[in-house]
């Protein structure tokens, strides 16, 4: 997709018009692409190739708590960064999150003093210094780089890196790749809603598909588009609000394990709908208020069913779309899951269309839909010459992810049948700069072995 193209799928948030780019070059390499997308109410930043269509404050936020970390800049002081020909200043910004030192960084009351002064003012120097190093050799660095970078002195806990770097195979990954591979192919665009670092962007770019991602945490995006989905487009805004985007113009939609945090979820589902011309839409991840532990937004199935009632669905629980996938096969979407197993289920996946053809057994496949990108190392194998070692990176990913055991083995060796491996995701598709080529970074190791000293998680 051009940048042409891309941006003439955009419109203002505020006021639905059309916008007119203007590139603005920069006198320092590090800050990529940037301009201005004009319209009659905002001049609407451009930093690094991504588009910022909010004219709220771009704050950092604790993924652990939802706090406010760092106030971070206004689109209006980046749009006048990027006049002056200082982008890289904003850049720095946006990518800077405070210092919490660890292990300090665990506890909360120590965690909520890091952000007093002077500790918050001398850790968000020290921290623009460190990242200006990083955008000098970016070329070098990996996903995992980055992700480290972000979560490893941040204050909250250390399972954000987890939840993220170990994502492609997790049980929630592979059963929206299920749904995600039954989609037909089109040369419209499929939309992302709440994409994060981009790894469904990741598959579906690198299949063939055109598609854009939307988030408001730009830090996210910025690593999704240079380390994990360099093929996808993205938009930094705010997926709660009106989107940035004219009637129809993409073939399907996605939201993955973000849809119950939004309060506001019939708009959200109106402004899909209005998008894509009522679907598909693939709600996956959604979680279940009748299950512990639930978000404070979600719902019960029968408050999703009364919400979705105007739409054509199929819901199914978690088991059913993986135990499908995991036997190579396709979602079976002629009727829903039983009432009974969709109440007792925690995550929930539901398929909204027009077209009764979506709604069928899709039968066996041949690709492996996880096997798509550079056939590597699953990163949550420890590997020492040619034998590989299953370890779970902290007690809550555990908790979170315990039926990964029941198809990845405990160990593993390169010389097995590489079939069987890619049938146990022992080996994956992940991007060609995802993972560090040398092993996991000092401090994944040493915050492993303390959350599994001081932290479990209690089931009930």
């Amino acid at each position: 997709m051009t940048t042409t193209d891309f941006f003439g799928l955009l419109r203002c948030p505020e006021c639905g018009h059309d916008l007119a780019y203007e590139p603005v070059p920069q006198r320092e390499a590090e800050a990529g692409e940037c301009g201005l997308l004009r319209c009659s109410c905002f001049n609407y930043p451009v930093l690094d190739g991504i588009p910022i269509l909010t004219q709220e404050r771009l704050v950092h936020r604790s993924i652990a708590d939802d706090r406010v970390v760092a106030d971070g800049p206004l689109p209006e002081d980046l749009a006048g960064l990027i006049g002056a020909e200082r982008a890289l200043d904003g850049l720095v910004d946006l990518l800077t999150f405070p210092v919490c030192p660890w292990p300090f960084n665990r506890v909360g009351a120590l965690r909520r003093l890091s952000l007093r002064a002077p500790h918050h003012a001398l850790g968000l120097a020290y921290r623009k210094r460190r990242i200006r190093r990083m955008l000098a050799r970016r070329e070098t660095l990996t996903a995992e780089d980055w992700l480290a970078a972000f979560y490893w002195h941040a204050p909250a806990p250390f399972d954000p890196f987890n939840y993220f770097f170990f994502r492609f195979a997790q049980p929630r990954h592979l059963a929206t790749l299920a749904l995600l591979s039954i989609l037909p192919s089109d040369e419209a665009p499929l939309l992302d809603l709440a994409c994060g670092y981009g790894h469904f962007l990741h598959t579906v770019t690198s299949d063939g598909q055109r598609a854009v991602g939307l988030d408001q945490n730009f830090h996210q995006l910025w690593v999704a588009r240079h380390y994990v989905a360099p093929l996808a487009e993205f938009v930094c805004a705010d997926a709660a609000n009106t989107l940035p985007f004219g009637d129809n113009i993409f073939s399907a939609a996605l939201c993955a394990d973000a849809f119950q945090y939004f309060s506001n979820s019939s708009a959200v589902l109106d402004e899909l709908a209005r998008c894509t011309n009522d679907g598909p839409i693939l709600l996956t991840g959604v979680t279940n208020r009748l299950v512990d532990p639930a978000e404070t937004d979600a719902l019960t199935p029968n408050e999703y069913a009364e919400l979705l009632e105007r739409w054509q669905w199929c819901c199914l629980t978690e088991e059913a779309v993986l135990t499908s996938y995991l036997g190579q096969r396709g979602p079976d979407l002629r009727t829903s899951s039983a009432s009974e197993a969709l109440d007792t289920s925690h995550w929930l996946y539901y398929i909204i269309a027009k077209d009764d053809e979506l709604f069928c057994d899709h039968g066996p496949f041949e690709k492996w839909p996880h096997s798509i990108g550079k056939i590597s190392v699953n990163p949550i194998y420890g590997v020492n010459g040619d034998h590989m070692e299953f370890q779970f990176p902290s007690p809550w990913f555990e908790f979170e992810n315990k039926r990964m055991q029941e198809y990845m083995p405990a160990s593993a060796c390169l010389q097995d049948n590489k079939s069987t491996l890619l049938a146990q995701t022992v080996l994956i598709g992940l991007p060609n700069r995802y993972a560090r080529a040398t092993g996991r970074p000092w401090p994944v190791s040493a915050n492993r072995r303390l959350q599994y000293l001081v932290r479990r998680p209690n089931p009930s």
